[in-house]
């Protein structure tokens, strides 16, 4: 019969064991620590195309590769290094000593009792030798199923002493061998290029082709200049809903022309990033038709009032390098200029609203409302 907690106190013991080997090497820590930043780059990478991923892959890399040659030669270094000289038990009797004298007695030390545990030594019964063997392999078997369970410990015992590690600055020397390796051509084979003029270098670079943001929001694109988005109180319905309720607001950002991109620059967007955005048609409401007691029809001018439809522009969203909580929204037709009129950029359900000025002749912008009797209906306008 086992004990009932027996197993557990097995596991424990073999699991504080464990977290004591990773605590005192630290190559095994160092190795915890690269596995764990191998995966948490790949979590966080995952917004990027595949040679983006395999680009910062490659620069991780060759970082561990330089941390563990610097830690491989410090721990050399350490080890080379002569031992302290140990205190001398008698030194005051041997210097009271005649200079002369030329033997030397010898004090034999004195083993450690029996009963004091070494910590280099196993005190085993010659009868308990082949039962520990035999519950050796049983542990084994056993514990096979948790060996992943110990892995994530040993990487949970490695970040215990990152802080530690990280707070100790590496070597100038290191980080110049970095910056080299760096700078390596990856194709075995093919000589380095020649150190770049700075000016020459500077000029050849290609920035961005619009300022980058500093707060967050949605901006548009147009004319080399960001224009910010601002956000409708009202949720933008789903696709399937032809109108959406009135909007009685006028919009705050007017573009010049229809030829705009958008940026997107939000905490959350990272690394759950859409595929596609949509850009909806936002219809003003020119007129109203209505019917007296009579059933006589009367149509009435109307002024600042709007509705989301369902007509849209689909635009493709792209990472922005460098920029894990950008995107950079633009269509996949180089010639796309969107008409003269209001629209509302969806996001998450979300709507920003902007104006392309311009004289309305599209028959997408313009609406027609009549209120009957059974309801109230929508019809774009005849002129």
């Amino acid at each position: 019969m086992v004990a009932p907690h027996a197993q557990e106190i097995e596991y424990a013991l073999i699991l504080s064991r464990m977290i004591n080997t990773v605590k005192e090497d630290p190559a095994q820590m160092r190795m915890t620590i690269y596995e764990f930043a191998r995966a948490r780059l790949t979590i966080d990478t995952s917004w990027a195309d595949e040679s983006e991923q395999k680009r910062l892959l490659a620069a991780l890399e060759t970082a561990i590769q330089g941390v563990e040659e610097f830690s491989m030669r410090r721990e050399e270094k350490e080890r080379l290094q002569p031992p302290n000289p140990s205190p001398q038990i008698a030194q005051s009797r041997l210097s009271a000593a005649p200079a002369s004298t030329s033997v030397a007695t010898l004090r034999p030390v004195t083993p450690a009792p029996e009963d004091i545990l070494m910590p280099e030594r196993t005190y085993l019964w010659p009868d308990a030798q082949a039962t520990a063997k035999v519950r050796t392999r049983t542990r084994v078997s056993i514990l096979a199923p948790i060996c992943i369970g110990m892995l994530l410990l040993g990487v949970v015992a490695g970040l215990a002493n990152y802080r530690r590690w990280a707070d100790q600055d590496l070597p100038s020397q290191m980080l110049a061998k970095l910056a080299r390796q760096l700078s390596k051509p990856s194709i075995p084979g093919v000589p380095s290029p020649p150190p770049a003029d700075p000016k020459t270098a500077a000029a050849s670079s290609s920035p961005l082709p619009f300022p980058l943001p500093s707060d967050y929001g949605v901006y548009a694109f147009n004319n080399s200049a960001l224009s910010e988005l601002y956000l409708l109180p009202e949720r933008v319905p789903d696709k399937r809903i032809a109108m959406s309720t009135p909007i009685s607001e006028p919009s705050r950002t007017t573009l010049p022309d229809g030829n705009a991109k958008f940026v997107i620059f939000r905490r959350d967007i990272a690394g759950n990033a859409p595929e596609r955005v949509e850009v909806r048609v936002v219809a003003r409401v020119m007129r109203v038709l209505t019917f007296d007691a009579r059933g006589k029809p009367t149509f009435s001018p109307i002024s600042d009032s709007w509705n989301i439809r369902n007509v849209s522009y689909e635009f493709r969203v792209r990472p922005i390098a460098g920029e894990p909580e950008m995107l950079l929204v633009q269509s996949d037709k180089a010639d796309l200029l969107l008409p003269a009129g209001r629209y509302v950029l969806v996001l998450r359900e979300q709507g920003y609203d902007f104006t392309v000025a311009g004289k309305v002749t599209e028959p997408s912008q313009c609406v027609e409302r009549t209120e009957a009797a059974n309801g109230t209906f929508y019809s774009e306008c005849q002129k």
